[in-house]
């Protein structure tokens, strides 16, 4: 009886074993998505400083100021690759982007971690004065940003980080968080372009958030919210 019991503990340890992420593993390739009116050359810094680091990246440049064109888009870009797990790395409204694909567009099955940058989670006011389809989503009431975040801000399945600064000019650094379950890199001394030419402070943190997804853990230097 016992050998049988010891038996079924190591084939449960051995499945376990399997199941867990490896490191030293092919790491997921990343999605660097861009903000409003911008385009895949803001990346032209973090894209070769990852690439250095042995990940594969896309810089994508998205077809409109829409989230949701914008979130089909990307999912789409996803499919044309043949990639079943990425992660994101998002850039201001690119974050609503992101998000809206994985509550929305069913990838919360591929995407394995979620990394915004001065994101407007819960909105800007200045953007209330664009048109829905040109930026006002991003509009604290308008009725995409209510949809996006009602109910669980980070649904289980990727890891979530948030960076953001208190020196961001055009996002306030308190409407860049997330509730629930999300590491918090809090920032100063950068603007709102600046966190995406930072390889000294930001870029680090970039690479600790996607390397310590696999774990569902906050790297050093992140602060975790429950």
């Amino acid at each position: 009886m016992r050998s049988r019991v010891r038996a079924v503990v190591v084939a449960v340890a051995v499945l376990a074993m399997m199941a867990a992420p490896v490191r030293g593993a092919t790491p997921d390739p990343i999605l660097l998505v861009h903000g409003y009116r911008g385009s895949a050359s803001d990346f032209s810094e973090l894209m070769p400083w990852l690439a250095a680091q042995g990940r594969t990246v896309v810089a994508l440049t998205l077809p409109s100021q829409d989230n949701k064109v914008n979130a089909q888009y990307i999912k789409d870009q996803i499919a044309a690759r043949g990639w079943t797990r990425i992660d994101l790395v998002m850039h201001s409204m690119g974050g609503l982007s992101g998000r809206y694909l994985i509550k929305s567009l069913g990838g919360v099955a591929s995407v394995q971690a979620y990394v915004s940058l001065g994101a407007p989670q819960y909105g800007v006011y200045t953007a209330c004065a664009l048109p829905g389809f040109y930026g006002g989503q991003m509009c604290p009431w308008s009725s995409f940003l209510s949809a996006l975040n009602s109910g669980d801000d980070t649904p289980n399945g990727p890891a979530w980080a948030t960076v953001y600064s208190r020196n961001d000019e055009i996002v306030p650094w308190d409407r860049s968080r997330l509730d629930g379950g999300a590491c918090h890199f809090d920032v100063s001394g950068l603007t709102h372009d600046g966190l995406l030419h930072s390889p000294s402070v930001i870029f680090p943190r970039i690479l600790a958030a996607l390397d310590d997804a696999a774990d569902m853990i906050c790297p050093t230097g992140g602060i975790y919210r429950s």
